[in-house]
């Protein structure tokens, strides 16, 4: 065969085979067609032959490119709904009908990876103000109502009217910035993809708050000050949502989005919403993902939970428990199908069930501000939750020396929940003024503090169990009481009560920060003191009634007792140690079927468990042997 005729079906078979449909175009059509069907029809009558003969070409298209999409999980997604749409408008169906269609298939192709639609940077649309005049003006106009200079009475469509306020709340800043890079086909619309990335973002925030009156500005700049970060936008969500959406849900919303529309750097100043990061740190994940970028994905997934989700864990825990296990168990779930390579439509329905879990979660938390009651269990929670498992540690000890005669040695135990005090308020001030902790750092710290807790409450149950033989009993009793308690036992009762209350501070720290945040009236600040007050009242009360409950006991049941109540803590501090450091990514992660209950570190994964059952039975393996080796002396 001749190499030319060679070369020339080559590129007829070439020609023959589907290009796959840019995202970003197919976006724009339906961007395109959501927004303008209402000027083709009306009350299912034609009221533009022209826009009505657009609508119908372009519906076609959609649905011509919508099964050439590249992503396949939202072409399957999309197919009918553009099958769907074609229909609709080929019926003259309504506005409002054909504005939800686009906006489904608008919110499917956003969350493919295969479109980035958020900017790098917060644009500053003030600088493009010459460029705009430069470039645009001379058709959309000065003052952005569409009479510029070049605009002719034939020019069909005529330019976009910035200023027209129902049109403008029909469409997002990413619809506008789509039309700057591509143009509009068919239109005196040119593609602007010449421009930097920075200059189209500043550009599609300049038009896009020309239709923003200033009583709009003034209330929207009032209501971002009183709003929540859980309520506010953050860069996605300003740029991929409507003004129209937002304003069905409240007006509020609506408002603040279109005062940041003209003031975007005020993001900057909101406090990170945790609901945010989480989605955000989740829709990565895919992305990575799909890209091919297996360990960035699942290194991705671990931070979305760490740096996200986990900081409003303790707030809504107090409120709706079983959600947040719902939502813990979808991010789990995501991270699984990751490591396990799944194929990649499942991955995405893993992170649209944790995204859709996420957003209900974070409805829940839209009041503005946490209710006094809400605030005051929230905190009464947290301080009980984490300051029980220290004290059953301080209160066992100092029971133990008061019972043993060697109240001498309590300033060592004092001096170590003193310095673990000491310790997590310099967290505190460090975590709030000079760093940020991350998510990852926090897990990792819990984790190594939990399982050096275990072992060391591991050898000190051990070591009083050994104390119930006969022979060692009698030394005990005999002289011994004393002197038990040497230089490295003394210093290790002060690590004892360091970790032991240090661990439980550091969390502490961490939860309240993310509490006090989601506090904005006084009443409910005053409530979460007092919330917190009582659980340390609450605290204080259980160690005396430990404290007493030792001292009455015979001091050989005692030492047994305690010894049980120590290697007991130890098999939960070496479960809570492994889930901390799995939720860190530093530990594989294997679920099975089997109750969480959080109380007795008991997390649904074959290495949590096997470190539990491995505490517990060289606990058990120890006991026997210290029974065996007593029977003789018996």
């Amino acid at each position: 065969m001749p190499r030319r005729l060679s070369w020339i079906l080559a590129a007829l078979l070439l020609a023959a085979l589907p290009v796959a449909a840019s995202p970003e175009r197919l976006v724009q059509l339906v961007d395109y067609v959501g927004v303008d069907y209402a000027a083709a029809v009306a009350d299912g009558e034609v009221i533009s032959e022209f826009e009505y003969g657009e609508m119908q070409e372009f519906a076609a298209l959609i649905e011509e490119e919508s099964a050439t999409l590249a992503d396949e999980a939202a072409r399957a997604r999309l197919m009918p709904l553009a099958s769907a749409l074609r229909e609709r408008i080929a019926a003259k169906a309504g506005p409002g009908e054909i504005a939800a269609l686009t906006r489904q298939m608008t919110d499917i192709l956003l969350a493919s990876p295969l479109l980035v639609a958020t900017p790098k940077a917060i644009p500053a649309p003030a600088r493009v103000a010459d460029m705009y005049q430069a470039m645009c003006a001379g058709c959309h106009g000065a003052q952005g109502q569409g009479d510029g200079p070049a605009v002719t009475a034939d020019m069909e469509p005529p330019p976009t009217d910035f200023t027209d306020r129902e049109r403008a709340r029909a469409r997002s800043l990413y619809g506008l910035y789509n039309t700057i890079t591509l143009g509009v086909e068919g239109t005196a619309m040119p593609a602007f993809a010449q421009l930097s990335e920075d200059d189209r973002w500043a550009l599609a925030f300049f038009v896009g708050a020309m239709h923003v009156t200033p009583e709009e500005r003034a209330r929207g700049e009032q209501a971002f000050g009183t709003l929540r970060a859980t309520q506010l936008p953050d860069l996605r969500d300003l740029v991929t949502a409507t003004p129209g959406e937002l304003a069905a849900r409240d007006e509020r919303l609506a408002d603040v989005h279109a005062w940041l529309r003209t003031a975007p750097a005020k993001l900057a100043e909101v406090q990170p919403d945790p609901f945010a990061i989480a989605i955000a740190g989740v829709r990565e994940s895919v992305e990575l993902y799909a890209a091919g970028e297996v360990e960035a994905a699942q290194g991705m997934a671990v931070d979305a939970y760490l740096e996200g989700f986990e900081l409003a864990e303790a707030a809504l825990s107090a409120t709706h428990g079983a959600l947040v296990l719902e939502v813990e168990n979808a991010m789990t779930a995501l991270r699984l199908a990751i490591r396990d390579r799944l194929p990649e439509a499942e991955v995405r329905a893993a992170a649209d069930r944790a995204i859709e879990l996420l957003r209900e979660a974070r409805a829940t938390q839209t009041g503005d501000s946490l209710s006094p009651s809400v605030a005051f269990v929230s905190a009464l929670i947290i301080i009980l939750r984490e300051g029980l498992e220290a004290i059953l540690v301080l209160g066992a000890m100092a029971a133990f020396l008061g019972k043993t005669g060697r109240r001498d040695a309590l300033p060592w135990l004092h001096a170590g929940w003193i310095a673990a005090l000491a310790v997590g308020v310099l967290t505190w001030v460090i975590s709030n003024y000079f760093i940020s902790i991350s998510g990852a750092a926090r897990e990792v710290t819990e984790g190594i503090t939990a399982l050096i807790a275990a072992a060391v409450l591991f050898y000190v149950g051990f070591w009083m169990h050994s104390k119930l033989n006969a022979r060692r009993w009698q030394e005990f009793i005999q002289g011994s009481v004393q002197q038990a308690l040497d230089s490295k036992r003394l210093a290790s009762l002060f690590f004892i009560a360091f970790i032991a209350v240090y661990r439980e501070v550091f969390e502490t720290v961490l939860f309240f920060q993310a509490l006090w945040a989601q506090v904005t009236i006084p009443s409910a600040e005053t409530s979460l003191l007092a919330g917190a007050a009582l659980g340390a009242l609450v605290i204080v009360g259980l160690a005396f009634a430990i404290f007493r409950f030792g001292v009455r006991l015979p001091l050989r049941q005692f030492f047994a007792v305690t010894a049980v109540v120590m290697i007991a803590l130890a098999v939960i501090f070496a479960g809570k140690g492994v889930a901390a450091l799995q939720e860190a990514g530093k530990l594989p992660l294997d679920p099975i079927a089997l109750p969480r209950i959080e109380l007795l570190g008991i997390y649904p994964t074959v290495q949590s468990i096997a470190a539990q059952l491995l505490v517990l039975t060289a606990a058990i393996a120890l006991i026997l042997y210290n029974f065996r080796s007593a029977r003789p002396a018996a």
